[in-house]
């Protein structure tokens, strides 16, 4: 079975899926992706070793949200020709979050009678009504779809949303948004090891760690966070907040932090290779914004999380009140109590945790992803097209 991924980059959190995908028995994998943005998160890996990939010609269309915010979108005008090239079985296609671009990919692939599958993260739950640009949006969304033979989701709310749009069942996946969770545990012991002497350079010993990983943006409202630790602070004076991950906003959390009284917050910096060490210092992932994929990785390490609303895969892996707990966003008194109870005793810290790994273990681990993201292609890619293009 020949699988051609669409993706505008392959960040380097998915480059584990991109080679186990590649390295299993009966599937030819070649991924086509798009130059790096520079000055965002949208960048490819810095090592793209493991499988077949090309970087297409990219062209960089710009969409001003706001007067602050602009979204900016790849268009690959050489796609028909690599698809024309690799003359795959199926496509496995990027969802909603590139529309110029998976326009273009699903012209192509009924032109040339390829099988898609729709890898998307569905629809996220937003306060109030949508806007215009929303809705707009959304019907684009849909009208792809459609010509689509199966769906992807990160979460069971995107199977959901797929069910509610009338997708047939037989046509509708899961798999839960995770890390390597294999690579997490073989490193597990160099990471333990490592600890103690991180701990040490950061005058963490004895104390206990609010830590934070992931990219440094508005969007992960990490200012709730350090407001939040400003205030907890007060009543565990043993308490630190520990912010790993890198951005231009950075200089704006060190402020607020300063503003708030929180001077003591320490920020690392981006680690990507060796962040290992880091969850094992920390005694709550707490995740105030969007983001996802550190939930796994925390988890595997024993912590327990507390998280809001946002790509779906927490609602899969938090067992509220159990390994866990999701807030809503922006809502500081209701962070501030859940993680004031969590504090109050280790013991409970530690069985949270522990109940989190066996979520990983049982259940939401990188094999039982891989099952999924197969199957999903697999069904594609043998599907008998009954149900015609466009047919809801």
């Amino acid at each position: 079975m020949k699988v051609v991924l669409v993706h505008r980059v392959l960040p380097h959190w998915r480059i584990p899926v991109f080679r186990r995908l590649a390295s299993r028995p009966g599937i030819d994998f070649v991924a086509l992706h798009g130059s790096d943005f520079p000055g965002t998160k949208t960048v490819n890996g810095s090592d793209l070793t493991g499988f077949d990939h090309e970087e297409m010609w990219t062209l960089r269309l710009v969409s001003k949200v706001t007067a602050e915010r602009e979204i900016t979108f790849p268009l690959w005008p050489t796609l028909p020709w690599h698809l024309v090239r690799e003359r795959p079985d199926v496509i496995l296609a990027e969802g909603g979050s590139n529309l110029p671009s998976a326009f273009l990919l699903i012209a192509c692939a009924l032109l040339l009678r390829v099988p898609v599958v729709w890898w998307s993260l569905g629809e996220i739950p937003h306060p109030g009504p949508p806007s215009r640009s929303q809705r707009l949006f959304r019907v684009l969304v849909r009208f792809l779809e459609r010509r689509c033979t199966a769906y992807l989701g990160y979460s069971s709310l995107a199977g959901d949303y797929f069910r509610r749009c009338g997708y047939p069942a037989e046509r509708c996946f899961v798999a839960v948004n995770c890390v390597d969770t294999d690579a997490v545990n073989a490193r597990l012991p160099e990471a333990r090891r490592a600890a103690p002497a991180l701990r040490e350079k950061l005058a963490l010993e004895g104390k206990r760690v609010l830590l934070f990983v992931g990219a440094l943006a508005p969007y992960k409202r990490v200012e709730d966070l350090i407001s939040v630790y400003a205030r907890l602070r007060e009543r565990h004076p043993d308490l630190r907040l520990l912010i790993v991950g890198g951005g231009p906003h950075r200089t704006v959390l060190e402020a607020h932090a300063r503003a708030v009284g929180a001077d003591d917050t320490i920020f690392t910096g981006e680690v990507v290779e060796g962040v290992g060490p880091y969850f094992e210092l920390g005694d709550v992932l707490v995740l105030p914004g969007l983001g996802g994929l550190a939930i796994s990785e925390a988890m595997t390490h024993g912590l327990p999380i507390v998280a809001t609303l946002a790509d779906g895969c927490e609602l899969d892996l938090i067992e509220d009140g159990r390994s866990g707990h999701i807030v809503e966003t922006g809502d500081l008194a209701q962070l501030e109590r859940c993680l004031g109870e969590m504090l109050a005793g280790d013991l409970r810290l530690e069985e949270m945790g522990a109940a989190g790994r066996r979520i990983i273990d049982e259940r939401h681990d990188i094999g039982s992803y891989m099952e999924k993201l197969v199957a999903a292609l697999e069904f594609a890619a043998g599907a008998e097209r009954r149900w015609r293009p466009g047919q809801s």
